[in-house]
């Protein structure tokens, strides 16, 4: 591992912030460059943009990337800088690379990234993708591990409850909706005929059942809670803080819950059937 102990050694920034903060502000203007392409090419794939999907990765993993460096810049130094983190990161950066890279690429050649069993290269890299996503995600879960057993962590007790929660919560039910998405083989349930309306930048289905609504909030679970308990303890509830980020976590964790149950039946997601 030199090269984590390279950039620690020269810089004020140990690697792990390095990794997180380097891939958010890397993806940022992926999606700058991304947006571009779509603007100035026309090929669709699937009724929409070639460049729909590196897009909406492009923008969740500057999310997700940009959250850890923020969970991890809290960290005490010690932990910052220790090997666990040193090889989550790495390991981190492998899978980002693999991951947009070939979907970048793909979309590129007006091809699927997922679910394209069109030839044996195809479906070798589906399945390192699936690979690569579960580290992605469980970096989430290693820094949440952290969280929790660091007593000087840089936040409060009720921030920080929210910080492991929506940590470990979001990674658990992401990498379960993942699955069950893959072991489909597809995230769509029931026939999807060729022109069917979808939503805008998206793609969700607004007829039929789509699992990647439950799999994308599933992801932001990661976000929303931290920010829940942030807002909590900024309109000084007290006492009742620590109960209101539990209950949000458990009412996000059920809606999750809802909207997959919903997609598996064929239907819609909850606000689109409610015309929001």
């Amino acid at each position: 591992m030199m090269l984590p102990q390279i950039v620690h050694a020269r810089s004020r920034w140990p690697f792990s912030l390095w990794v997180f903060g380097g891939m958010s502000c890397a993806m940022i203007f992926a999606f700058l460059v991304t947006t571009a392409l779509w603007a100035s090419d026309i090929r669709e794939l699937d009724g929409v943009s070639v460049w729909a999907k590196p897009l909406k990765f492009e923008l969740a993993l500057a999310i997700h990337a940009g959250t850890l460096a923020f969970v991890v810049s809290r960290l005490r130094p010690s932990l910052q800088a220790g090997r666990f983190m040193q090889g989550i990161a790495f390991a981190f950066l492998v899978a980002c690379v693999i991951e947009m890279g070939w979907i970048i690429f793909q979309a590129s050649q007006g091809q699927h990234s997922h679910f394209n069993d069109s030839t044996a290269l195809h479906r070798a890299m589906f399945s390192v993708m699936a690979i690569a996503a579960v580290i992605i995600t469980g970096a989430a879960a290693a820094v949440a591990f952290q969280v929790s057993r660091d007593l000087d962590f840089a936040a409060g007790s009720t921030v920080k409850t929210g910080i492991v929660l929506g940590l470990l919560g979001g990674t658990v039910l992401t990498i379960v909706t993942a699955f069950i998405i893959g072991g489909r083989g597809s995230p769509y349930v029931g026939e999807l005929p060729p022109h069917a309306a979808r939503m805008m930048f998206t793609g969700w289905s607004l007829t039929g059942g789509d699992l990647r609504v439950a799999h994308f909030l599933a992801t932001h679970m990661m976000q929303a809670v931290p920010i829940a308990a942030a807002l909590a303890v900024r309109a000084r509830i007290g006492f009742f803080a620590p109960s209101f980020v539990l209950g949000f976590a458990a009412l996000w964790a059920v809606w999750v819950l809802v909207e997959f149950s919903l997609a598996l039946s064929g239907q819609p997601a909850i606000f689109i059937t409610l015309g929001f």
